[in-house]
């Protein structure tokens, strides 16, 4: 099916190609450069779609991990607490790392799966969350910086309570081979960015 694809992108480049080399070449040319751009085309996206070194990198977060949260309603409070266990699975080749969290807050239990996945086409990061708290998916993007280093990932969604846009900034710092931590900002239409919650990793031996 991705070979499909891949080909039909491929074929999508040769009519523009097609006219303009028809212009300046001899009738038969035109096929020769059709399939010589129809190969370069597929090479490129095999080459984007190779898990690189971000990925061999995400790759080492496998594993079971204990997470401490903190959660400020009130950004001069102090933050709600929460504790959860989390599965971290490389999947589909080592491509996307997948998270699936089972957590409680305030005798409150619910459930979370994320994704996160680097594009090497474009060197940048897309973040995906759902839980059972809600009903919406939230999508954080942002650039790929050295292997390692952390990463400023940016989104937004609609308050449920005030149906004004949050804008969100999220901070991902992978503190050692066995913690790293996420960091939520938010800056509510018409106010201030403030801290709305943390989340530290540490992995179960």
């Amino acid at each position: 099916m991705q070979r499909r694809l891949l080909l039909w992108c491929a074929l999508a480049l040769v009519p523009a190609l097609t006219v303009t080399a028809s212009a300046q070449e001899p009738a038969a040319a035109p096929a020769a450069m059709e399939t010589a751009d129809k190969d370069l085309a597929l090479q490129a996206w095999d080459r984007a779609a190779e898990p690189g070194p971000w990925h061999a990198f995400l790759a080492q977060r496998a594993g079971k991990w204990q997470v401490a949260g903190r959660i400020w309603n009130d950004p001069e409070g102090e933050p709600a607490r929460s504790e959860g266990t989390a599965r971290v699975q490389m999947i589909l080749g080592g491509r996307f790392l997948q998270e699936v969290l089972q957590a409680e807050s305030g005798g409150r239990k619910y459930e979370g799966l994320g994704m996160l996945g680097c594009d090497n086409a474009d060197s940048s990061f897309t973040s995906l969350w759902i839980d059972s708290l809600g009903t919406m998916t939230s999508v954080l993007t942002g650039p790929a910086g050295p292997v390692g280093t952390p990463l400023e990932l940016r989104g937004g969604l609609t308050d449920p309570a005030s149906g004004r846009r949050l804008n969100l900034r999220v901070i991902l710092t992978f503190v050692s081979a066995d913690e790293h931590r996420w960091e939520y900002y938010g800056a509510p239409e018409g106010f201030d960015e403030a801290k709305m919650m943390e989340l530290v990793y540490t992995r179960k031996r």
